[in-house]
């Protein structure tokens, strides 16, 4: 009798996690990404800790591609009242490594920088270099299909 339940609590749980994580981000995200200039997007890429599989070198290069293909220049940095934010973190098991990644914008003023809530990222497992880049590339496509969003279909 305990196991349906736990079943069933862990599909709700699934199920709320999905809905929050996905669908249209509300007025007041789309307005906070928003900038003056969007054909310029400044980023930061970077490797929380050892990144396995891959080398900061793909990383940056993976998240600029996205950005150009979306029409927009890239640009290293916090450049600007919006950036792209994007941060992996491996733990190496053998033969799998397990990556966690985060993807938000954020904006800086002169003392500090501001995360916004909504994470494009996620955690997944890999064991080669062409799985975490596209699951890299994936991820911020979603970005910056909401950033194109709140940029140019308004």
């Amino acid at each position: 009798m305990m196991f349906p339940r736990l079943s069933l609590c862990v599909l709700a749980l699934l199920l709320i996690t999905s809905v929050a994580h996905g669908g249209f981000p509300p007025s007041w995200y789309m307005s906070a990404i928003e900038k003056a200039d969007p054909n310029i997007l400044g980023y930061v890429a970077r490797f929380e800790e050892d990144a396995c599989v891959i080398t900061e070198r793909d990383l940056k290069d993976a998240v600029a591609s996205v950005i150009k293909r979306s029409e927009v220049e890239p640009r290293p940095g916090r450049r600007g009242e919006v950036h792209l934010s994007v941060s992996v973190r491996c733990l190496n098991v053998d033969p799998t490594s397990v990556f966690s990644l985060a993807i938000q914008f954020g904006s800086k003023d002169s003392d500090s920088t501001v995360l916004y809530v909504k994470d494009y990222g996620e955690i997944f497992a890999a064991t080669d270099a062409d799985t975490v880049l596209q699951t890299i590339k994936t991820s911020v496509e979603a970005a910056m299909t909401d950033y194109t969003l709140a940029n140019f279909d308004r």
